[in-house]
């Protein structure tokens, strides 16, 4: 019965993501924003209890955001040499 029931399961979200692509990763992104809001709201209110851990936080954001920059930098001159060379055949 329980596999039955995992096999309907399945083949509704199969067809879900075949028939409504656009809405259900609108959807994964729009959560993946507010997962991301929440986490870094709650990684400020429980940081902000110690003057240590607000220096280590804003530390290890600092380090990702070097990271994103990084691969931001990366991608955009990426884009842009592929702009700008001649289409291979």
């Amino acid at each position: 019965m329980r596999s039955t029931l995992f096999l309907l399961v399945a083949i509704l979200l199969g067809l879900g993501l075949f028939f409504a692509r656009d809405r259900v990763r609108l959807a994964f992104q729009v959560g993946a924003v507010l997962y991301a809001g929440v986490l870094v709201v709650r990684l400020f209110v429980f940081g902000f209890g110690d003057a240590d851990d607000v220096v280590a936080l804003l530390t290890i954001a600092g380090a990702f955001f070097l990271v994103w920059l990084a691969a931001w930098a990366g991608t955009n001159a990426i884009l842009k040499h592929r702009a700008k060379s001649p289409p291979r055949r």
